[in-house]
């Protein structure tokens, strides 16, 4: 395929871009600066102004019966409520210009969750957690010797489809800044005019932009599809993996397997709220079974050497 180049202007920092591909489009030109921060400029709410409320004095040090009822869910019940996550209902939930207290009547969380299951479970794109077990091989003779060895099954790994993954991740709103055409981030000198390449994204590396042009080259046709025309493009995985403790006490724990797009920007994908981290499995630990296994290994192989 012939390349199609495209340079930009400088902007205010001496910055410009190098494709060898036109753009379908540019994702940068849809980042908000909430896009980027944690930080909300929402302004705060108007004090209520009802008359029942007005007339009524609340629990000091409070300056209303809402806060006072707030307050005292959170610090009651369960300790999991983090100061954090009740600042989360309130701008989130209650100050939504369409959340109405009264479609909450009747309201049974364990019931909706259950609703929520089932239609997770219908999803088209099957893209929920399955469960497979591991074998492993265990040597149990000499160094040297690869054929001596026994078949160990570790139960309990609990793992996505990755095609699943990444059909759900395209359809997900945070796709719109997917970058789908790499290109080279160059800076040229104020004074000297001198032009360096700048790397501060997956898809400004070399590397990406070089398999971008073969993908264009080389990849064939849907075998359905002779004729199409779809634009193509590289969804760039990232992994991750580390031990995460499940509780603040104890040794409960899971070690998990994340993924994340490279094709996304590392501002976004470091920012926690949003939603940018993609679970693909969760390993399972088998230490006292491994260990109870290796200890019959052992016995049986120093009972036949009596």
């Amino acid at each position: 395929m012939v390349t199609n180049p495209l340079t930009t202007a400088l902007n205010a920092f001496g910055l410009f871009r190098s494709y060898l591909f036109h753009p379908s489009h540019d994702p940068d030109s849809v980042v908000d600066p909430s896009d980027l921060s944690n930080f909300s400029t929402r302004p705060p709410p108007p004090p209520s102004l009802e008359p029942d409320k007005m007339n009524r004095d609340p629990p000091s040090p409070f300056s209303n019966m809402s806060i006072w009822r707030l307050m005292r869910w959170m610090n009651t019940g369960s300790r999991s409520k983090s100061e954090g996550e009740v600042n989360r209902l309130v701008h989130e939930v209650l100050n939504a210009p369409d959340f109405r207290a009264k479609d909450l009547q009747g309201f049974n969380a364990h019931r909706e969750n259950g609703c929520l299951d089932m239609a997770n479970k219908t999803s088209p794109l099957d893209d929920g957690f399955q469960v497979a077990s591991v074998t492993i091989k265990v040597p149990i003779g000499e160094p040297s010797d690869s054929e001596m060895s026994r078949s160990y099954s570790v139960p309990g790994l609990h793992y996505r489809k990755l095609l699943n993954v990444i059909k759900a991740a395209f359809q997900d709103p945070l796709s719109r800044h997917f970058h789908l055409t790499p290109f080279s981030l160059m800076h040229q000198s104020p004074i000297t005019g001198i032009e360096q390449q700048v790397y501060g994204e997956l898809y400004h590396s070399d590397a990406f932009v070089k398999e971008h042009h073969r993908v264009q080259n080389r990849s064939p046709s849907p075998p359905d599809d002779p004729g199409c025309k779809l634009e193509k493009v590289i969804a760039a995985l990232m992994f991750w993996s580390d031990s995460t403790h499940l509780t603040s006490f104890g040794t409960a724990k899971l070690w998990p397997i994340y993924l994340f797009f490279g094709n996304l920007s590392k501002y976004i994908r470091s920012r926690p709220s949003s939603g940018a981290c993609n679970h693909l499995a969760y390993i399972p630990s088998a230490r006292i079974q491994f260990h109870l296994f290796v200890l019959s290994l052992t016995s049986s192989a120093a009972s036949r050497l009596v």
